[in-house]
């Protein structure tokens, strides 16, 4: 039982350093510190800093405040079918961020279906913050909702009983326990939207940031060591979320009778809040509509009518190698990293040791390693060898990529089944590997099905994480809409978009009803 523990902890540190720890270690050796002074320096490199931190800023508090509109509305209203409600938020994570600001561009760009009538456009700052509030808001959403799931509604009650005001109760009860989730999610959407690249390349224009700054610099000047430096820089805000994270106390807590709770009944305070959450819902299917439209029509100027050209020139420019492409990189991911997370949670939350101290911190590192950051790095350290420009390589960058949530999620569902389980295995001369198998893994289904979920759907939509890895012949599918995008070809971007969010919703439903199935099962078997 010692041996095959030691063996598998020593499977996954090995693993671990080589796609985490050995990328970063080489891709810091390139940098020419000697030419740091100078970037900093440049003019193009200071507005590109100070126009994503201005972007940056806003869309941080936009997202975030209509998040917690949005949670608070689901969860402190009379509000029906939750979980479809839920469905429909998150429906932008379903598709790459280039995809939102190409939604942007078919209904608000120069040629969009509703600027063109209203003469104006908005490529440029306020393009780049209205993609990335679209971006960003559904994992804000995600993380406040959860939040208050874990509230003591009982709290409510006692405060009402001692006379507290509504501001007194939301300071000492609500902030109280939402202080983490709130804090967490501005982070996280921060970080989110300061290293992406998706939106601003497609509605940026010349309003430069400086992800698209380091992607110029790399792709089409091939200055590695510059786009090190600027790596560092997006760096910065995804390790203090890491270590936000990592620190903060977490105030919430199962241990108290979950019950259903509501504010005080207001009509107009509950229209104006469903309102809100509704028109948030109608523009997401109006972005996500656009794409339909622009598939679907000849020309959007010239001659609006209904039209096959844009599916047929997909069609016949090999889109098949594309589709295979992305759900062969799309399967193995969520097969290999579903496996390998859950065994590292395995061995952080149920062997323990020292050695699973380390393969905590290293599997969490990846929170703070941005995805065109990450790219960069295995570009730099795997570009010699015969992995690159090969599945493997993309494979691996994803499993790195999306192993920090998956890995979570294992990591506290197994800290909850009871521990016991090893050590009468173990007077009982029953090995691990027969409980992991017949007891543990049964137990944790749901959370494996939501981990394989998880890494499908990021693998389908990433663009940042692979933009360096690929080649002609092993270019995933999301990497399809950049390159319309580029020529102008919106109706081609666009199915594109449309083929990625049908895959998704089709793995994500499946997982769903399964879910569903399997509570069904455990009701009656309880009746029983």
């Amino acid at each position: 039982m010692k041996k095959s523990s030691t063996a598998l902890k020593f499977l996954i540190f090995i693993f671990l350093m080589v796609s985490v720890g050995y990328p970063l270690f080489m891709m810091l050796s390139k940098i020419d510190w000697s030419n740091f002074g100078l970037l900093v320096a440049s003019n193009t490199f200071k507005t590109s800093l100070i126009n994503s931190l201005f972007i940056t800023g806003i869309s941080t508090a936009l997202s975030v405040l209509i998040a917690y509109v949005i949670a608070y509305t689901v969860n402190r209203t009379n509000c029906k079918h939750h979980s479809f409600l839920k469905v429909l938020i998150t429906l932008p994570m379903l598709i790459p961020s280039i995809s939102i600001g190409l939604g942007l561009i078919n209904l608000f760009g120069t040629n969009g279906i509703i600027s063109c009538n209203l003469n104006f456009d908005i490529i440029g700052s306020i393009g780049i913050i209205l993609g990335s509030i679209l971006y960003s808001f559904p994992v804000a959403f995600l993380m406040l909702d959860d939040g208050f799931n874990y509230i003591d509604n009982n709290m409510y009650d006692n405060a009402k009983v001692l006379g507290l005001s509504k501001w007194q109760t939301f300071k000492k009860v609500t902030f109280v326990y939402l202080k983490k989730p709130i804090f967490s999610s501005i982070f996280a959407v921060f970080t989110m939207i300061f290293t992406d690249y998706g939106v601003p390349l497609a509605v940026g224009g010349k309003f430069i940031t400086l992800p698209v700054f380091l992607y110029k610099e790399v792709i089409g000047l091939l200055d590695f060591s510059k786009g090190t430096m600027i790596g560092l820089f997006l760096l910065i805000p995804a390790i203090i979320s890491f270590l936000f994270d990592t620190f903060t106390k977490d105030y919430a807590s199962g241990e108290f009778e979950k019950k259903k709770y509501l504010d005080k009944k207001s009509t107009l305070k509950d229209i104006i809040l469903k309102t809100i959450m509704y028109l948030v819902i109608t523009f997401i299917f109006i972005i996500l509509g656009s794409f339909v439209y622009y598939a679907f029509i000849n020309n959007p100027v010239l001659d609006p009518s209904f039209s096959f050209k844009h599916l047929n020139y997909v069609v016949n420019n090999n889109i098949g190698k594309y589709i295979f492409n992305s759900l062969f990189i799309a399967i193995s991911v969520s097969i290999l990293g579903t496996c390998i997370a859950y065994l590292a949670a395995y061995i952080t939350a149920r062997v323990k040791g020292k050695a699973a101290r380390i393969i905590h911190i290293l599997t969490l590192i990846s929170l703070a390693i941005p995805g065109i950051v990450l790219g960069l790095s295995y570009t730099i350290s795997f570009n010699q060898t015969f992995i690159y420009n090969t599945f493997v390589i993309l494979i691996m960058v994803n499993i790195v990529h999306f192993i920090a949530s998956p890995y979570l999620l294992a990591y506290n569902a197994l800290q909850k089944i009871n521990p016991n389980y090893e050590v009468v295995a173990k007077t009982c001369k029953v090995s691990r590997f027969r409980i992991l198998k017949d007891v543990i893994i049964p137990c944790s289904k749901q959370t494996i099905r939501e981990m394989f979920a998880y890494f499908f759907v990021n693998a389908m939509i990433t663009i940042s994480a692979v933009t360096f890895l690929f080649n002609t012949r092993t270019m995933p599918l999301s990497l399809l809409i950049n390159n319309y995008e580029g020529n102008l070809m919106l109706g081609e971007a666009a199915i594109i978009s449309i083929i990625i969010l049908i895959f998704n919703i089709v793995v994500k439903g499946t997982m769903y009803v399964l879910n569903k199935y399997e509570e069904k099962k455990r009701l009656n078997y309880e009746t029983i």
